[in-house]
């Protein structure tokens, strides 16, 4: 017989967050996230300050999302979708975009 299941709060504002994964429309996009335990309303907030540009279709990469790296003409590191659409054929970098930085930026072969 199952137990009753854990109360779940949103990391932001502690608000009860029914479902998991927690799903908004964000950008043309359908974003589902498991983890961190965020409410929808906190989700789209964190969506739009956080969110960074894809160098190659131009939509938004959400926070809590695996991006590809590339580097531009100036060595500036630019971001693009993890998706056959965006990421570039032969790319051997990328990372997790997080709450507006890069994190766990790995090399995953030798170029």
């Amino acid at each position: 017989m199952p137990g009753k299941p854990k109360e779940r709060r949103c990391s932001e504002c502690k608000a009860p967050v029914v479902e998991k994964p927690t799903v908004i429309e964000f950008g043309d996009q359908e974003i589902f996230l498991f983890h961190p335990v965020v409410c929808a309303k906190c989700l789209k907030s964190l969506c739009e300050r956080f969110s960074t540009v894809c160098a190659n279709c131009g939509g938004a990469i959400p926070p809590y999302s695996q991006v590809g790296v590339l580097k531009d003409e100036g060595g500036e590191r630019q971001f693009v979708h993890m998706s056959t659409a965006c990421q570039t054929v032969g790319s051997a970098f990328h990372g997790y975009w997080g709450r507006g930085k890069l994190h766990n930026f790995i090399q995953i072969e030798a170029c």
